[in-house]
């Protein structure tokens, strides 16, 4: 009997996290294709303690996010970054904003960045915008014609 209660009570101690992280990563899709994207600004960050160590590609982020017709603020975002990439305080990156909770920003998926909605001041809009290739104009003057096929 006391073996049947420790297995269930084991069972229990592994199932709950496992089960929070799939309904955390099904939340975070369902916001990914129905949130607000938007540009944040990255204000701090600093690196997570995981398990009471300290881990350099787990970082807690402060950023400043700006929503169209609403009021600057600040949010906190979990998350992990891949250890050949730099993000510094200033830099800009993608976020997702879920309608429902405003509280709640998530990072960005390739997916979701195609539907980004600018804000803050014409000057930053239009260097974003270009950035991304959309309203680039192609280069005028002469061009020099392109390869076609095998020649020879």
């Amino acid at each position: 009997m006391k073996i049947a209660i420790w297995i269930i009570g084991i069972l229990v101690a592994l199932g709950i996290p496992v089960a929070m992280y799939f309904i955390q990563r099904a939340r975070q899709q369902k916001i990914d294709r129905s949130g607000v994207v938007l540009y944040a600004s990255v204000i701090a960050m600093e690196p997570m303690k995981v398990f009471g160590k300290v881990t350099p590609d787990m970082v807690k982020m402060t950023l400043w996010l700006q929503e169209p017709d609403k009021e600057a603020r600040e949010v906190m975002l979990k998350t992990r970054i891949p250890a050949n990439q730099k993000i510094e305080a200033g830099m800009r990156i993608p976020v997702v904003v879920d309608p429902k909770n405003p509280k709640r920003v998530f990072p960005a998926t390739e997916e979701s960045v195609k539907r980004i909605v600018l804000t803050g001041p014409r000057r930053e809009r239009r260097i974003m915008q270009s950035g991304r290739g959309a309203g680039v104009r192609p280069p005028s003057g002469y061009q020099p014609p392109q390869p076609r096929g095998r020649r020879g």
